[in-house]
């Protein structure tokens, strides 16, 4: 009998621990177990390692806490580093874009360790990467000698359009010397001409998103539209053009600007979603010289009409026509070299 009561006594108090530590997992509130994050974006190139720290926390006597990555999006690959309440999150990427919507599991083990409670949160944070074009070196675009000066952008420039009269510089051209107006002035004193430049002071460039998108391809669409974008970019920025960039998609549009390399990666991330500088405007193809379109929208009667007028970049990811050239469109597939249809664009 006096073992059937201590039985009874240890059955009975095993009880008590069970639902005493039942309850206190239950009633562990979320907010006692804070999950935080020293930034709230990161910024890589792509194929490159980026990284921010997370920070587990709680106000109460801390649990026994664990952490891992559930969800993310297509083209990111995402791995958690570090133990205790100090973690590393670190994710490279197969493409360019900002990538956000990342989900990790959350679980705790009350000090008893009988229960456990998981939850599974949304982190907000983004992940940005940069095209791998903005690294490569360039040389500066030069506009051909033949048409310097037809098109006159009304500043100082090497076009054969007169500008002002400067003093003579180390820099400047002999022929441009005015030797008359040297005879006639007192002093040894050379003044020359300076020409005025036909390289314009900014260039607009229109980017029409498609309008029917596929999740699964998503990545590999933002990765080929930023690489074309930010090697034309490159290509007007090298001439001392500003660009503009307008971003068209389901009607509506955003511009940004950019007359650095600096500016430009940031008008590259302003181009998915609510990321980055930009301002609504009414503008759109209409109002580019240079239009950046799917090949797959060109049959549209907007995309259509647009490239029939002006010159055209047409994203063909997957098409056959590999390196095609067609009056004033390059078809771009990621390897071709755009530079000598702005060039041309520059020029006009």
């Amino acid at each position: 009998m006096a073992g059937f009561g201590w039985g009874m006594a240890l059955g009975f108090a095993l009880a008590v621990v069970t639902l005493f530590s039942l309850l206190r997992v239950a009633a562990y509130p979320r907010e006692a177990f804070a999950l935080t994050v020293n930034q709230s974006r990161s910024r890589a190139f792509k194929g490159e390692k980026a990284s921010m720290e997370l920070l587990l926390a709680s106000g109460r006597a801390s649990p026994v806490a664990e952490l891992e990555v559930v969800s993310f999006p297509d083209g990111l690959e995402v791995a958690m580093e570090g133990e205790g309440p100090r973690r590393v999150l670190t994710a490279t990427s197969r493409y360019a874009g900002v990538f956000t919507g990342l989900k990790v599991r959350v679980g705790f083990t009350e000090p008893l360790a009988l229960f456990s409670r998981t939850e599974v949160r949304e982190l907000e944070l983004s992940f940005e990467f940069l095209p791998a074009s903005l690294l490569e070196r360039r040389e500066p675009l030069m506009v051909s000698a033949a048409i310097l000066g037809d098109y006159p952008a009304g500043r100082r420039g090497f076009g054969q359009e007169f500008y002002s009269v400067e003093v003579y510089a180390p820099s400047s051209s002999s022929k441009d010397i005015l030797w008359k107006r040297f005879a006639k002035l007192p002093g040894d004193v050379l003044m020359s001409r300076v020409g005025e430049a036909n390289i314009p002071e900014r260039l607009t460039v229109c980017f029409m998103e498609p309008r029917d998108k596929d999740e699964r391809r998503t990545p590999r669409w933002m990765d080929l539209a930023s690489e074309a974008i930010a090697r034309v970019g490159l290509s007007v920025i090298s001439t001392g053009t500003k660009l503009r960039l307008i971003h068209t998609v389901d009607g509506s549009s955003t511009s940004a600007e950019a007359k650095d390399v600096g500016e430009l990666a940031s008008a590259l991330v302003g181009l998915w979603g609510d990321h980055g500088p930009k301002d609504r405007t009414k503008d759109g193809p209409a109002s580019a010289d240079l239009i950046i379109a799917p090949e797959s929208e060109a049959s549209t009667p907007e995309v259509m009409g647009a490239v029939m007028e002006k010159p055209a970049v047409l994203l063909a990811w997957g098409s056959q026509r590999k390196g095609a050239r067609v009056a004033g469109v390059v078809f771009f597939t990621g390897q071709e070299d755009v530079s000598g249809l702005v060039a041309g664009v520059l020029s006009r």
